[in-house]
Order: C-alpha cells, then structure tokens, then sequence
C-alpha cells in the first residue's frame, strides 16, 4: 500500500510541477509578429503624438533647484543638540540602559509556571 501511495504522489508531483512550469513563464517571444505598419508611420504617428502632448515621457520629474537653508549650519547644529538635550526629559522618549530585574530567575520561573497553570485551569473549565 505504501508503494503506490509513493508512486501516486510522485505523479501527483510529476504533472503540477510541469503544468505550473509552463503556466509561470514571463517570457513573450515576439520574433513572429508581423507589423502592419511601416517604420517612418510609426515615428510620424510618434512625433504627432508628442506635438500634441498626448505621451507621458520620462521627463516627468521634480527638479529641485538649489535648496538654500534660511539658516547658517551652526545655528542648525546648535538647535539639534539643545533638541537632543531636552529629549531625554521628554516622557515620549525612553532610553532602556541596563535595566535589571528585582526578581530572580527562580521567582519568574514560578511566575510563570503559576500563570501557565492558571491558564489551564480557565481553558479547561
């Protein structure tokens, strides 16, 4: 029986793999197609369609000029650091520095395990 279950799933396996291979392909050959068009319609058909703006080329960008602060960089530098001094103070900011525990591992292992317990009891109830 364990045979033809392997067998069968190989089979299985066999004909997805390949179905899924050929379903997957990106690939669109284009070597074959025959234009009806010749290339100087193409271009004039390309060139009315740029004098009447009707393309979205690649010149769609934001250029940014020269950027000019109002303010001199160490006014800017000066203003970072008093920012930084005042975030400590700040309840929104929380700086962990060796936080350390007032429990030991034993009394957490017992927490837990009591909280665990709990657990069990509310589910199995």
């Amino acid at each position: 029986m364990n045979a033809k279950n392997l067998i069968a799933a190989a089979a299985v396996f066999a004909i997805t793999g390949s179905a899924f291979a050929q379903a997957s392909s990106e690939y669109v050959e284009f070597t074959n197609v025959v234009s009806t068009k010749s290339r100087a319609e193409v271009q004039a058909e390309l060139a009315q369609a740029n004098a009447q703006a009707r393309l979205a080329g690649n010149t769609e960008y934001v250029e940014f000029g020269k950027l000019a602060s109002a303010m001199p960089r160490a006014q800017v530098r000066a203003e970072l650091t008093s920012a930084q001094a005042t975030v400590g103070s700040s309840p929104e900011y929380v700086e962990f520095k060796n936080v350390a525990s007032s429990k030991t591992r034993a009394e957490v292992r017992n927490e837990v395990l009591q909280a665990a317990g709990s657990a069990r009891q509310v589910v199995g109830s």
